[in-house]
Order: C-alpha cells, then structure tokens, then sequence
C-alpha cells in the first residue's frame, strides 16, 4: 500500500470558492437541446416542452449556471432566428455540426427553462459571423427594461421582465482552425474590445469573458500567443479569460490533434491542468504589470471535460450523437479535475463542466423513457454542495506511479475548503492509481477538535462500470462512518480508482 501526507492550516487559504464554480455548458449539439432538455411530447414535458426530469436532475446536481447557447454553435448563430413565434422562425444549416437547427429553442426558452433549473445564465454571443453591433442589440434584447425596440420586442414575445444577465461570453474558440470565421489574436482582440465596449455601454453592470487559448494540447500553436495579444488589447475591457480542456484517455478516439495518451497517462491530466493554468495566469499577471493596471485578470475555465467513445468531433459529416456512458473511471478524473479548480479558486472563478445532457452529459435522457446520472454526476455534485467556503492551501507528500509518455507522475489530487458559517471542514480526495490503494494521512492545524460527519465513496470493483438505462444505480456513492480528529491528525484508505469526500464539523 503506497501512502500519502497532507497538511492543511486554517491560516493558509488560496481563495474563497466562486459560486459559478459549479457551472455547466449546454449547446445546440447532438440531443443535448432537442431530445435532450426540450422534447415535447414527452410524458414529463412541460408546457413549454422542457422535460421536468431533466430539470429535477440539474437542480439535484447543483449546477449554479449554464453557458449557452455554444460552443462552435454560437460562432454561425444569429440569435434573432430564435425569437418570436415559433412557427415563423427560419430552419437554418447549422454549419458547426452539419446538421439542421430548428430554432425552437432561443434565448426567451431557455432563459425561463434556466430560471425553472434555478441557475443563472452565461451569455454567449456571436464574434465568428457576427458582428459588435448584434452583440450589443442582444444585450439590449435580454438586459434593458423596457423603451427600446428590442426590449419591447422581447416583452412582446412574452418576456415583460429583462432577463438580466450579468455574465457574457465573447465569442467561442476564435483561435481554434475548426471555428466558424476563425481570427488571427490580433484580429480577435480588436473585435473582442469593441464589442466589449458596446455591449458595456448598453449595460455597464455586465462582465464579460474573452476568449483564451481554447486548448494547450501540443500542435495548437497560438497557445500563449494569443493570450497575450488578447490581454494587451483588450485587458481594460474584460473580466475574465476563458480556457477550454478536454482530456482523453483512449487512442482510438481521435479529435482535431493527434492524441496519444492512453490509461497510465491519466495522472498526468491533473499537471497538466496546473501547467496550464500557471501559464495562462503568469501572461495575465505580466500583461497587469506591463499596464500597471489594479485589476486582476480572472479565469473562467467554461469548457472542461473527458472525451468518450460517443463524443462528438467538429465538421464535415453529419453525425447523429448519442450520449456519453462514463465509467466509474471517469468520475474518479472528474474528482480530480474538480480539485484542481478548487486549488486555485483564488483565479478560477467559473468553471462550465461540458456538456451537461447526452454529448458529454453528466445527465441522459433516453428520448421514449426517463433521464439516469451518469458516474461524472457524483464527484460534480458533491463539489457543488460541500465545496462553497474558502479554499485551503496544502502541504502534501504524494504517491507516484510510472505513466506511458510523462514519466513518473503523482496520483492522489486533493482538495480541502473551510465552510466559516457551517464550521465545516471538507476535504475531497482523488485516487487514480488502478492498482493499489493509498494510506492517506491528513493533518490539521488550528482547527481544534473536529468531529467526523460523514464519508462518501464513490468506487466499483470494475473501473469500467458505467451506469445504464437498464442499470442505472449500479455506480452510486455509498456512505461511510468517519472518525473524529481529537490531535489535528487522521487516517484514512483511498480505494484504489476512488472518488472521496470527507467531511467534519468543528466542536
């Protein structure tokens, strides 16, 4: 058994943890929107044709906000085919996916669908075909009261109060080859800033998220360029830099560049994620410094997952996607990608897990029957219910393990956050080696007594257990007794390929 140390001080915080941290991404993709959360007909739709299922699986997971409506859907989209009657919106090629869009659901369907969810909403907005000026109409669309001609136009079909949402989205991917109207950085920029500054003037309350490095992977050859070409121009308009990851573990699923990692290799997805948030972050803080500015730059990670066998792969051919059946393996990458968020919540203010339904989907909806959890379900929903607090900063010693490309790499992520109000303690603890369990150690320091509430497991004996239709319960979380901490110390055993969550209450 390989063992495991970390030490946690209450005085050592990295940073309180951002609500939109538990945000998820729904595009116009697959049956991720049609057949997916909108089905009329459906025995549980609502009278707009929302599946109620759906929506009592999003509120039970706890997401907190959507991005919408993309993606590489938005960078072709012009949102004023999505409003007013439905009967007279224009069935349009969608040219991101190759398919034919509806238009049945816009921004009025999906706001009220998002407020049912109780989440709010990421706006995003349409910088590959679209212009600043179309940009800003939208806010005045969803933001402005009432006196304008799009405010009125938006009450007239049904929405009287604004929408009122406060987070934007610039663009989608720009600098990625797959995109709709691509941009050169500094191309970019400047339409980025101009639209900023429009969108801004028609609602001064609203932040905005510019498009980062869409991906690090090797052959993406703008990473870091671009995000210092981005930042230069356009720093004093913006709030936040997006970043987008999607991490894969299977050679025979290939995406836009050639990807060689396979199961050994999945410890080193979480150094990766911290490299690359280390060098987003040191070109936000150099770009700062060079504009002596006192604003500090943050990120929102609004495209993060784990690619299956079913995911779906940009242009060319149409495709009929299904959904993504997740093994209990995933979950436990879920964990650790959520814990590295949560290790740098001092910058990582949004974080849009994708997607949320079928492609990608935490939830699945079969289109005759009901909606199950996936595995990812689990390690989302406990971050998103037991990870609000501040953040604290660990000293750890880590097991490692030989991977096939990276060499040695660790493979026990942790996290740890301090509820002040609840005077709880939580700490999450990921165990991605297949073979071995860890002896994990934990010490607290200035905490006092703490007395255990509860452990929750998420583990299978078979790492590829997924959970199906037939067997929808078959990788669940299951509940442990937790022992107190009387010395600031504890020990517990992390199974291997285990998803924990750790929780006390301060005596």
């Amino acid at each position: 058994m390989k063992n495991a140390e970390v030490l946690y001080n209450r005085n050592f915080t990295t940073g309180e943890v951002d609500r939109r941290m538990y945000g998820s991404f729904v595009e116009h993709l697959g049956r991720c929107v049609y057949n997916g959360i909108y089905q009329p007909g459906h025995p549980a739709a609502d009278e707009n044709g929302f599946r109620n299922d759906v929506k009592e699986l999003i509120r039970e997971l706890g997401v907190t906000a959507i991005r919408y409506p993309g993606g590489n859907f938005v960078s072709g989209y012009d949102w004023k085919d999505g409003i007013g009657p439905k009967e007279k919106r224009p069935v349009r090629k969608e040219m991101a996916w190759n398919v034919l869009e509806t238009n049945e659901v816009g921004t009025d369907e999906f706001a009220r669908f998002a407020a049912d969810c109780g989440t709010e909403v990421l706006m995003a907005v349409n910088l590959g075909t679209g212009t600043p000026k179309e940009a800003a109409e939208l806010v005045d669309y969803c933001n402005t009261e009432k006196g304008t001609a799009w405010s009125e136009a938006r009450r007239g079909n049904g929405s009287e109060a604004p929408h009122d949402f406060k987070v934007w989205c610039l663009g989608n991917e720009m600098d990625g080859a797959w995109q709709i109207n691509m941009l050169k950085a500094g191309e970019y920029a400047r339409k980025a800033r101009e639209a900023a500054k429009m969108m801004k003037w028609m609602d001064p309350s609203i932040k905005l998220i510019a498009c980062g490095t869409c991906t690090n992977e090797v052959g993406h050859t703008s990473y870091g360029d671009w995000d210092l070409a981005v930042l230069e121009e356009a720093y004093d308009c913006i709030d936040y830099l997006s970043l987008h990851r999607y991490f894969n573990y299977d050679p025979a699923k290939q995406l836009f560049y050639p990807m060689h990692e396979e199961e050994t290799d999945i410890p080193f997805f979480f150094r990766d994620l911290r490299d690359f948030l280390d060098t987003i972050i040191s070109a936000c803080d150099f770009v700062k410094g060079k504009k002596r500015s006192d604003k500090t730059m943050m990120i929102s990670f609004d495209e993060w997952g784990v690619i299956t066998d079913t995911g779906a792969v940009p242009g060319g051919v149409s495709q009929d996607f299904g959904f993504a059946n997740f093994r209990q393996l995933d979950a436990v990458i879920y964990g650790g990608l959520l814990c590295t968020f949560l290790n740098y919540a001092d910058r990582v203010k949004i974080a849009c897990q994708s997607l949320l339904v079928n492609e990608g989907g935490m939830i699945t909806t079969d289109p005759g029957g009901k909606a199950i959890r996936q595995t990812t379900f689990y390690p989302f929903q406990d971050a998103a219910r037991y990870g609000r607090g501040i953040s604290l900063k660990g000293a750890a010693r880590l097991p490692k393990a030989a991977t096939c490309h990276h060499g040695e790499q660790e493979t026990v992520t942790t996290a740890c956050v301090y509820n002040e109000e609840q005077k709880e303690i939580t700490v999450f603890a990921m165990n991605c080696e297949m073979q071995e369990d860890v002896k994990l150690r934990l010490s607290f320091e200035g905490f006092g007594s703490m007395e255990g509430i509860a452990w929750r497991e998420l583990y299978d004996d078979d790492p590829y257990a997924k959970n199906t239709f037939d067997e929808e319960f078959r990788v669940v979380p299951k509940e442990k007794e937790l022992a107190d901490v009387s010395d600031g110390v504890t020990e517990v055993i992390l199974k291997k390929h285990s998803w924990n969550v750790l929780r006390w209450k301060l005596k």
